[in-house]
């Protein structure tokens, strides 16, 4: 395997593992709120049951693991199965999860919209980097 594609999918675990983390936190946090306010069973598992703030927190940033990482995941994918693979796939998903793994600490941290939403933005153009990068990997 090329070094630039070993890197993408290193990169690509790297998302997966976030991705994971994420899920399980939520779950913790989901429990240990059940747990100091308990409330109605049913109404968890219609999921009309509201969470503290904390824990809201925790779950949005879950459920962000399942939308743009999408497109890292399906260009990396496509790179290797594609033999399209280069420096510029590589370097913009390592951009992405870098980016990706500071969202998520400003996300479930002090949470403040300005900061949070640059770095977003951020890692949309490290996307597009990534897809560029990808289709001048095909034409080549």
């Amino acid at each position: 395997m090329q070094l630039h594609l070993a890197i993408a999918v290193l990169a690509v675990f790297v998302q997966v593992g976030l991705t994971l983390w994420a899920v399980y936190r939520m779950g913790i946090m989901r429990i240990a709120d059940l747990k100091a306010n308990p409330g109605d069973m049913a109404a968890v598992a219609e999921r009309r049951h509201r969470y503290s703030q904390p824990v809201r927190l925790f779950e949005n940033n879950a459920h962000s693991q399942f939308e743009t990482p999408q497109l890292l995941y399906a260009g990396v994918g496509l790179a290797a199965a594609l033999g399209a693979s280069n420096w510029g796939v590589a370097l913009a998903a390592v951009a992405y999860v870098s980016l990706r793994l500071w969202h998520r600490h400003i996300h479930v941290g002090r949470n403040r919209l300005g900061p949070r939403f640059r770095i977003y933005v951020y890692g949309l153009i490290a996307l597009v980097v990534l897809w560029v990068s990808l289709g001048i990997g095909l034409v080549m």
